[in-house]
């Protein structure tokens, strides 16, 4: 590859980059994502922008992509991870907390943002099928109550991501995302764990 071919790859990258950063940006202030104002963000005609994204779409989808691979990797180290299962969950309501904290709008955007049919199979593959596997290690392991680990594992991402999703339509802003997280773990402790396991 010669350094011309290098330059222009480089300056694609730095591009997009600082698209994705500008969207993210735009969205954490609730600023309206548009191919014009996107444009202008970044110094660039609107023009250049379509060079890189056919359309809005493909634009939100590559923000989308950039934020949620980081994601996805931690939910796997997670998954696999060599600990018991409920120390599992405990570390996926802290992944999904802390993904909050760093994208404080991003669940609204998604909302408004992703087809339904995207976001459902997208949540299956990332997180429910996970945790399935984490509820039957805890349902093998005599931890958790004997149920369905499909209705689990759905209950589990429901209880925790469902709060979070609301955070925008409350009638009044949520000061403590910390009691909220607190509030969450000892909901699925009783719902999830048999008598003996939560005693203990």
């Amino acid at each position: 590859m010669n350094s011309s071919t290098r330059r222009k790859e480089m300056m694609n990258r730095l591009l997009k980059d600082q698209v994705v950063k500008t969207v993210l940006a735009m969205i954490q202030e609730g600023t309206p994502v548009t191919m014009d104002k996107v444009a202008d963000r970044c110094g660039v005609s609107k023009g250049t922008l379509y060079n890189y994204f056919k359309n809005k779409t493909d634009l939100l989808n590559t923000v989308h992509e950039t934020v949620i691979i980081p994601i996805k990797k931690e939910l796997c180290k997670i998954f696999e991870k060599n600990i018991p299962p409920m120390e599992k969950i405990y570390a996926f309501v802290d992944n999904v907390f802390n993904f909050q904290k760093e994208y404080p709008l991003y669940f609204k955007f998604i909302q408004s943002q992703r087809s339904a049919a995207d976001a459902v199979t997208e949540r299956m593959y990332t997180t429910i099928i996970p945790l399935v596997n984490v509820c039957r290690e805890g349902i093998r392991s005599g931890q958790f109550t004997d149920v369905d680990p499909y209705v689990m594992a759905a209950m589990i991402f429901g209880t925790v991501v469902g709060p979070l999703e609301s955070l925008s339509y409350r009638e009044e802003p949520v000061q403590d995302l910390e009691k909220v997280k607190q509030e969450i773990v000892r909901f699925l402790d009783k719902s999830i764990l048999k008598e003996q396991e939560r005693s203990l």
